[in-house]
């Protein structure tokens, strides 16, 4: 009996392992010859198709594996000695397999958790220290992936450099006034608006260094934003888009002909906030209206940065004070009402742990903490 059992089990055991081998095997003969001879376009319809046969295959290995025993018999002597009727009996005895799987999913790497930080108080640390440097007229500010904060002097025509300690490395000189400077992320470059000049320049920020300059159609540049796919760069009456080489991609109108956009900064779904005299206008990637925000606590808007959960800043240069906006427009504070003299320009590192501000009007970098 012992023996017809297992055979029975690994004939079973063989005809599932058949089963499993076969159809992996036809699924991956037809993904190679698809990944030899078709397109890209096919080659995803046909790994999306197969998906679902992949799924059940990895769920009947598992369930295989799951359900390999050691299978032995076991004497179990009876207790009854005075009346004896039997000499016990045979049970069976699984002890279940040590061997387990892992689905592919269970097995690939997973990105870490990063709770999202959103600034409720802000706190004056120190100034820069230049090193005997002096700013006149600090009007654009940003800082790269790896916190290299980077600061343009449009009086000066200079650029600024400093490490991640906040400690001054160097400056360098600019060919024209630049106003407002991005950072593209993912990459070491960043972008400069100039000006009174038609031209755009790109920064090397490890060689402090401008690696190249070009010349858009029309007058001046003023706010300057990049993201991880395109540059936009403000115009009297429109913000023109590029691509991240500077070649021209298309144009959106700004709300009004006479508006210029002189700080923009580009939100995770695309809509684009600007700042002109006392408000802030936000649109979406095809000129359309989101909303308007005025306040009569808020004078003179310049620099706008968005927060991880789209929260957006706004810099008040006459209130000389931060409004804190939902994605949406509304008023959720006002912070920092101290500390800030005729400020221009802000951004915060990586971590949002910091704020850099172009303060006392326009002469120093302060540095603040955030809560």
């Amino acid at each position: 009996m012992k023996e017809n059992i297992i055979q029975r089990l690994e004939s079973l055991e063989e005809s599932l392992i058949y089963q499993l081998v076969a159809s992996t095997k036809a699924q991956k003969e037809v993904l190679e010859f698809i990944r030899d001879h078709g397109s890209e376009k096919q080659a995803f319809i046909s790994i999306y198709s197969s998906k679902p046969i992949l799924d059940v295959i990895e769920n009947k290995v598992k369930e295989l594996t799951e359900s390999f025993v050691d299978t032995s018999l076991w004497f179990v002597e009876s207790v009854s000695i005075e009346n004896l009727t039997d000499l016990g009996s045979i049970e069976w005895k699984y002890t279940p397999s040590s061997v387990s799987i892992d689905t592919y999913k269970q097995r690939q790497s997973q990105a870490p958790v990063v709770l999202k930080r959103q600034v409720t108080s802000i706190t004056h640390l120190f100034d820069i220290d230049l090193k005997g440097e002096k700013l006149e007229g600090a009007t654009g500010i940003t800082i790269s992936d790896n916190n290299t904060l980077i600061f343009c002097d449009v009086i000066k025509k200079r650029l600024y450099f400093c490490d991640e300690n906040d400690t001054y490395l160097s400056s360098i000189s600019c060919p024209y006034d630049p106003w407002d400077i991005s950072a593209i992320p993912q990459t070491t470059t960043a972008v400069v608006s100039c000006a009174y000049n038609s031209y755009i320049l790109f920064v090397d920020i490890d060689g402090r260094k401008i690696s190249k300059q070009i010349q858009l159609k029309q007058k001046g540049t003023d706010g300057v934003s990049a993201t991880k796919d395109e540059i936009f760069v403000g115009a009297k009456g429109k913000i023109h888009v590029l691509d991240l080489c500077g070649n021209f991609k298309r144009t959106i109108n700004a709300q009004k002909v006479e508006h210029c956009p002189g700080f923009i900064s580009v939100c995770s779904n695309r809509n684009i906030c600007y700042s002109f005299n006392h408000e802030i206008y936000c649109i979406t990637s095809n000129g359309n209206t989101v909303f308007t925000y005025t306040s009569p606590n808020l004078r003179q808007s310049r620099d706008i940065q968005i927060d991880d959960v789209d929260n957006i800043y706004v810099l008040g240069r006459d209130s000389q004070n931060i409004h804190q906006l939902t994605s949406s427009g509304t008023l959720e504070d006002i912070l920092l009402k101290d500390f800030l003299c005729k400020p221009l320009a802000f951004c915060y590192n990586k971590k949002q742990s910091k704020i850099y501000i172009a303060n006392n009007d326009d002469k120093t970098i302060s540095v603040f903490k955030t809560k």
